[in-house]
């Protein structure tokens, strides 16, 4: 699966999700983590998995409300993690052996910062002193 498959034109792709090592190690697990895409856009977070038959999950950037982040003590030890997405009525995404799952906690808040300032108008510039006292 490639991000491109799943990016509209002029979307912009933030951060990429890449599954740690260990990920790997698991016979069973390699052909649906090598078939895995999970990607931080401008406007959404995209997971897709799948060879043979695909399954896909989206969730639009200001829906995501929490980023659960599970470390087991070798995950600490070895940086990787489970993540899991939940969105105001978009329900739950869950991830695991995610390689720095704290990084992609931090680039979807900023994401989501940055949705916010596009969304809200500019406010008047105040001045940034008060006026002088009159005696």
């Amino acid at each position: 699966m490639k991000i491109d498959d799943f990016i509209v034109p002029g979307e912009k792709v933030l951060h990429e999700i890449k599954l740690h090592w260990v990920a790997y190690l698991k016979l069973g697990s390699l052909i649906r983590n090598l078939t895995t895409v999970a990607v931080l856009t401008d406007r959404r977070f995209f997971y897709g998995h799948g060879w043979i038959t695909r399954k896909s999950h989206e969730m639009v950037i200001s829906k995501v409300e929490t980023i659960r982040v599970k470390e087991s003590m070798w995950g600490r030890i070895l940086g990787y993690g489970t993540i899991r997405i939940e969105g105001t009525g978009a329900g739950q995404i869950t991830i695991g052996n995610v390689r720095d799952p704290f990084e992609f906690q931090r680039q979807v808040r900023a994401a989501q910062g940055q949705d916010l300032a596009q969304a809200s108008p500019q406010a008047p510039a105040q001045a940034s002193e008060h006026p002088p006292l009159q005696s």
